[in-house]
């Protein structure tokens, strides 16, 4: 369902919405500029997909023109799962008004809350997050790198007896945030800066059905790089183009390759 900002009419103008955490506590924060002096109530909602609006909060007036900053208490056990789950999480917010004539208007913004703030989120609630590790193999995998810029996420998990700096196989969920670019673009570019970088890589399209790209590569050695192997898979998701890869510091087998084209399928819906 396609949604559009507005965030300021006759009535009011929203310049800011956004959580905050003390310990065992948290807030929701409106601040915008009352132009209708004749105001008398706001509400807020949260705006979800094929499910009616959550009401967040209700602040009652009369509301004098000027300047507005107001604080919510919103309830903890209603509202972690967003906070558990690893990554930006994109929020639509509803401003619903209404003025003391009893006719409503209504504004909506979309907010943002990124991976850095919903860490100490966690620390404030003392919620632990989901997808920290994960489960796919029989075996136990641990995050161990996320990144969230403005062009690009990526989350990087290593069996639980491994660190970033020595492992030997690698989970990563990598998603290039981009509206124009489509897999195939994206596979390209993958494919010649890999075969630039290590002119000796055997690259391999495994197969491109749905709008999901399967590959695979592997080299004998490159440079100062021991043997290595990529099993791939590049799709269009909710947030940009998906890179999802299992790395190995080795050559993999056809079956192994196999069973882990398989179990990359999955991962996603582990994380969700």
């Amino acid at each position: 369902m396609g949604r559009k900002k507005k965030t300021e009419n006759d009535w009011f103008k929203i310049e800011k919405v956004f959580y905050k955490t003390e310990p065992r506590k948290i807030e929701m924060v409106l601040k915008g500029a009352v132009k209708n002096p004749s105001l008398a109530s706001l509400q807020g909602f949260e705006l979800r997909e094929n499910s009616s609006n959550i009401l967040l909060f209700q602040q009652e007036g009369p509301l004098p023109v000027g300047s507005l900053l107001v604080k919510f208490k919103v309830e903890v056990p209603e509202n972690k799962e967003w906070i558990r789950k690893i990554g930006t999480t994109h929020k639509w917010i509803q401003i619903a008004l209404k003025n003391d004539n009893g006719q409503l208007t209504h504004l909506q913004t979309e907010i943002s809350i990124h991976e850095s703030d919903k860490r100490q989120f966690r620390k404030d609630l003392s919620i632990d997050a989901e997808g920290e590790s994960i489960r796919l193999d029989g075996r136990e995998w641990r995050l161990v790198s996320d990144v969230d810029r403005m062009d690009q996420a990526l989350l990087q998990y290593v069996p639980k007896s491994e660190s970033l700096l020595f492992w030997n196989e690698m989970l990563s969920i990598h998603v290039y945030k981009v509206r124009a670019s489509s897999p195939s673009e994206i596979y390209s570019l993958l494919e010649s800066g890999k075969k630039k970088e290590c002119p000796n890589v055997l690259w391999s399209l495994e197969s491109e059905r749905s709008g999901k790209i399967s590959y695979f590569w592997e080299h004998s050695g490159c440079g100062k790089q021991s043997p290595s192997s990529q099993v791939s898979k590049l799709y269009r998701g909710e947030f940009g183009i998906y890179n999802i890869r299992y790395d190995r510091r080795s050559k993999i087998g056809l079956d192994d390759k196999k069973r882990w084209s398989d179990l990359l399928d999955l991962l996603p819906s582990k994380l969700d």
